[in-house]
């Protein structure tokens, strides 16, 4: 009977020395994973930081002033800076009041006027 050690051995592919595990993988691998956790954090707070200026930028493009009014009436919580009485009864008279023929443009001015609310700079 063939010894199938030296007889089979140009046939057989050689054993692979195995490696000891050292322990560094998983470090790497844990690292990599709070790494990718904090940048998919990062990347989120960026995005909710300005979802209100979003929201303007999309209530400036609507057709209908007393429907934007309303959505800029939603913004409100998100100003860094208390709007004044006169912007606040502008807001109210073109969300409740009779509609106006200048109505776009007292919008666009109130846009203006919550974009520096939202930004905090009065």
């Amino acid at each position: 009977m063939p010894d199938p050690h030296k007889d089979l051995a140009d046939i057989v592919e050689p054993r692979i020395a195995s490696i000891a595990a050292t322990g560094d993988g998983w470090a790497l691998i844990g690292g990599a994973v709070v790494f990718g956790a904090v940048l998919v954090a990062a990347a989120f707070w960026y995005w909710r930081r300005n979802a209100p200026m979003r929201a303007l930028r999309r209530v400036r493009r609507l057709p209908d002033p007393q429907g934007a009014a309303d959505a800029l009436a939603a913004l409100l919580p998100h100003f860094k800076i208390q709007p004044e009485p006169a912007w606040l009864d502008d807001l109210a008279r073109l969300r409740f009041g009779p509609p106006q023929e200048d109505a776009p443009t007292v919008l666009e001015r109130l846009c203006q006027q919550a974009e520096t609310l939202l930004q905090g700079k009065g």
